[in-house]
């Protein structure tokens, strides 16, 4: 009876801190996988066993903004938390059209309903949609967004943290980017720490990975990093990893753990090496002309929303990557730690990289992102 109580008192809790979502079924922005509002609802198959809630809003907004990301919104039906993106998600949606009073209402998309992060972000670009969540591909409209991806340049979240949330750099580059592309950086979550897998055999050095096919995601400088490593590179979309694990189109792949869990890749991968060879971002950006036209109050109440979201996405990335899913990867794969030695041998064998990047976008950005990152290090005693 204690236990029955006590469950009852948490999901009332969670049901007033956040709303629900759904998973599309048709491509079509007009229907939201989610609304907004505490009101009357009816369920919404979004994925297998998964059911969630779309609202009936009983005010009218004034501004609705539509936001498409890759997670699934698999939490809370069959997942111990929400994947990082859908964490930011929830915790934006609910804190915007709260302070706005409904003013502003907020329309999830998760699971690549509207189509993948390119199509998405395309589709932000033009004003198809407000909102939208990134990695790697925002490097196909700025190149020098590649910096971020040098391999084994953070030593740690925290030093990432500190780059994106205090660098002028980063100020500058993200201004930059809106300059070419029409989005706004709000935010800057987490992917996570991205580690190599295969189906083939441990690896413990760089020699391991000779002869081996990975899929990297789709932007230049993972390529080169793998191929610096003596493997070969194939780019695919997030969406094709298991078939092309599982029919031998590739070895491995590269991805934080959280990602590996939540995916399943762990089905049709038997090897991990924690290398931690890139700290991988989530770019949460909106329409400039959308941000503009919103009066300064709700520019505020999107801003304030946007700082606590990215906290969200960051704090979920951590706990499932460190604890929640790194048991569930430690007990289906087998799982390796390199040593000292060895790290510094995968960071000796990734070196063209930087090369290879200085070539493409210039010495003074590269110096300049190395130098800020440096202090970043400094300031938690690197």
């Amino acid at each position: 009876m204690k236990k029955t109580m006590v469950a009852l008192v948490l999901i009332a809790i969670v049901s007033t801190l956040f709303f629900g979502c759904a998973k599309r079924e048709d491509a079509k922005p007009a229907t939201p996988v989610a609304a907004a509002a505490p009101a009357a609802t009816a369920p919404v198959k979004a994925e297998a066993n998964v059911t969630v809630k779309q609202e009936v809003r009983t005010v009218k907004p004034d501004y609705t903004i539509r936001f498409a990301y890759y997670d699934a919104p698999t939490w809370p039906s069959i997942s111990k938390l929400p994947l990082p993106e859908h964490a930011y998600a929830l915790v934006f949606k609910s804190i915007v059209e709260a302070n706005s009073n409904g003013k502003i209402a907020v329309d999830l998309y998760p699971g690549n309903a509207l189509g993948d992060t390119k199509a998405t972000m395309e589709m932000a670009m033009s004003g198809g949609i407000e909102m939208v969540t990134c990695t790697g591909t925002a490097s196909s409209i700025m190149p020098e967004l590649q910096v971020i991806f040098l391999p084994y340049v953070f030593k740690s979240d925290e030093v990432a943290w500190d780059f994106f949330d205090n660098s002028q750099l980063w100020k500058d580059m993200a201004k930059t980017f809106e300059e070419k592309s029409g989005l706004k950086m709000l935010s800057v979550g987490q992917n996570g720490t991205r580690h190599f897998t295969n189906s083939k055999r441990p690896i413990h050095t760089p020699a391991d990975m000779k002869g081996l096919k990975f899929r990297v995601m789709q932007s230049p400088i993972y390529v080169k990093m793998v191929e610096a490593m003596g493997a070969a590179a194939t780019p695919l979309a997030s969406g094709e990893i298991y078939t092309a694990c599982q029919t031998g189109v590739v070895d491995g792949q590269e991805n934080p753990i959280w990602n590996i869990a939540a995916n399943k890749w762990n089905e049709v991968q038997k090897y991990i090496t924690l290398d931690g060879h890139t700290w991988s971002e989530n770019f949460i950006m909106m329409n400039s002309d959308f941000w503009n036209s919103l009066p300064k109050e709700y520019q505020h109440i999107i801003t304030i929303a946007a700082y606590h979201a990215q906290n969200a996405d960051r704090a979920t990335e951590d706990l499932a990557s460190r604890v929640l899913d790194f048991e569930s990867v430690k007990s289906s794969m087998e799982v390796y730690v390199p040593t000292s030695a060895e790290l510094d041998a995968f960071k000796k064998a990734a070196a063209p990289t930087y090369d290879w990047l200085r070539g493409e976008v210039g010495n003074e950005i590269v110096d300049k992102f190395l130098a800020e990152v440096k202090k970043s290090e400094a300031n938690f005693g690197y």
